[in-house]
């Protein structure tokens, strides 16, 4: 697991809410050579991430891998637009509703580039149904932007140590960079946060092509 990235992820997954609702001073000059016009790239319809199980950390520790809960240990996430929509399915280790709490993140794009890049968050409510959250970062790009939220309508399945979902492409911004980063959470009853990820970034997998596939490096 790569730290410093999944520092970067947990930040996000973490303190979405929070960067939903505050501005920019102005566009980040550090933007990835990932990153290509706001459009949806044909190189980046999709990516399957390869997580080994036991890597789950405590957010504030940080010190050793664990392997509860289960519910939330990613071991593999598939993002691929699928017709008109892009369908997702989180694979877990153990059954997702015994983990407490449970949280599943993914982000397109990076924080360092918010032009091209938004988030969607699954969680459940105080209900116990799941519900999706889009967060469109593009505002961050402009001085005095602020990120957009909005609910999604998708329906989100949980069956055992599966999560999925399929959103319309026409309800989400463009897919215009090779970046896929998917993170995972589970708040405790001592309110300690364990968290998981998976991202192109690091992993051995390929981004999925139009015309085949481009390796991704770390």
């Amino acid at each position: 697991m790569n730290r410093r990235l999944l520092t970067a992820l947990l930040g996000l997954a973490l303190v979405g809410g929070v960067l939903a609702g505050c501005s920019s001073s102005g566009p980040d000059a550090s933007v990835p050579s990932t990153v290509g016009a706001q459009s949806t790239l044909p190189e980046s319809n999709g990516f399957t991430c390869d997580d080994p199980k036991g890597d789950v950390i405590d957010a504030a520790k940080q010190t050793e891998l664990l392997s509860e809960p289960a519910g939330i240990d990613l071991v593999q996430v598939d993002a691929h637009v699928d017709g008109d929509a892009l369908a997702v399915t989180f694979t877990t280790a153990g059954p997702i509703s015994l983990a407490p709490e449970p949280f599943f993140d993914l982000l397109q794009g990076a924080m360092s580039a918010p032009a091209y890049s938004w988030e969607i968050r699954a969680e459940q409510n105080s209900q116990g149904d799941w519900a999706l959250e889009l967060t469109n970062f593009a505002p961050l790009a402009s001085a005095g932007g602020t990120a957009a939220s909005t609910g999604l309508s998708a329906p989100v399945t949980v069956t055992g140590n599966q999560l999925s979902y399929r959103v319309p492409l026409n309800t989400i911004p463009a897919i215009a960079t090779l970046q896929w980063n998917f993170g995972s959470s589970s708040t405790q009853a001592d309110k300690s946060v364990r968290i998981d990820d998976c991202t192109s970034l690091s992993s051995a997998t390929t981004t999925t092509a139009a015309q085949g596939s481009t390796p991704t490096s770390g």
